[in-house]
């Protein structure tokens, strides 16, 4: 354990340990951002703005709402949903909470 520790290609007292005093960083190639565009249009690509079907907007809004409820639907009980919420000017959230309460109106109405 007493021994000193081995240095690898310079003397110990060297500051340059690894031979790198004359080493000088390449710069970096960057590419020409309106070739990069051209192409990028050429291959069918735009601006980098998305595409998504209207039935996959997000909606988000900031409710207090902080437990989760996720539920498996088929494809087009989704989107009467989302077209129901998007109908009323409201978020999925709120339509929910209003199909709950007449649901629950409803049951109370038959007892």
């Amino acid at each position: 354990m007493n021994e000193r520790r081995k240095t690898f290609g310079a003397d110990a007292g060297s500051t340059d340990d690894l031979g790198a005093d004359d080493f000088k960083p390449r710069p970096i190639a960057r590419p020409d951002p309106e070739a990069a565009r051209r192409v990028a249009e050429e291959g069918g690509y735009g601006s980098g703005s998305s595409v998504r079907a209207p039935s996959d907007t997000q909606r988000r809004y900031r409710t207090g709402r902080t437990a989760q409820l996720n539920l498996k639907v088929t494809p087009e009980n989704r989107a009467r949903f989302a077209a129901m919420a998007d109908e009323a000017h409201m978020s999925l959230n709120e339509l929910f909470e209003v199909a709950l309460k007449a649901l629950q109106d409803l049951r109370r109405g038959k007892e």
